[in-house]
């Protein structure tokens, strides 16, 4: 039975280490934009998790390498991390699913996020603004109708959704909107000026 029980946990403890891989390799992809740091956290929880089921595979087989810890206070410590590394993992996804499917603020949050982003008081922007705007899409030919505070929504990080080009002292406002096309999440560039009137829009890239 205590055979039974080490292999298993030795198992465990392989997975673990596949899912380490994964996550190191995770962990490169987010280095250039500044990511990565949750998910060192989590591969430094995943390699205590390995060393964790080890030790647990050993005692199983009569082997005692930390005689000062027993295999309760090891099952308690494997618990206590779990929990964390499953609160870690679930505010990670949280922010994943926003920056593709947006957050719930209302209008009036929305506008004084984007009033700041912007530089622009929010009475101006308030005045300048129209309620709703609307664009064809490139791939469906469906009308996507759009409005500021629904790009805010969609982009969490205001940077990833607005992008501000100066040029000859005329501002022009580029908006990626986004919409659900042909079973995939698409975003548009729909350029405004600095009335916020519409001016051209690009060719849209997948999210």
């Amino acid at each position: 039975m205590l055979l039974g029980n080490a292999i298993i946990v030795i198992v465990s403890a392989g997975i673990l280490g596949v899912g380490l891989i994964f996550a190191i390799r995770i962990i490169r992809i987010l280095r250039n934009y500044g990511q990565a740091r949750p998910w060192i956290v989590l591969s430094i929880l995943i390699s205590f998790f390995s060393l964790g089921y080890i030790f647990t595979a050993l005692r199983f087989l009569n082997i005692n390498l930390m005689p000062g810890a027993t295999l309760d206070g090891l099952v308690t410590a494997i618990f206590f991390f779990g929990a964390v590394f499953v609160l870690i993992l679930a505010v990670l996804n949280r922010n994943l699913f926003a920056n593709i499917f947006g957050t719930t603020i209302n209008d009036s949050k929305a506008i004084d996020l984007f009033a700041d982003y912007v530089g622009m008081p929010v009475m101006n922007l308030a005045a300048l603004i129209r309620p709703a705007y609307s664009v064809t899409c490139d791939i469906c030919q469906q009308r996507v109708k759009y409005s500021i505070p629904d790009i805010v929504r969609t982009h969490p990080r205001l940077d990833r959704g607005v992008e501000i080009e100066k040029t000859t002292g005329e501002v022009i406002y580029k908006f990626y909107v986004r919409h659900y096309c042909n079973r995939e999440y698409r975003e548009m560039p729909v350029r405004h000026d600095h009335k916020f009137e519409y001016l051209s829009t690009g060719s849209s890239r997948l999210v």
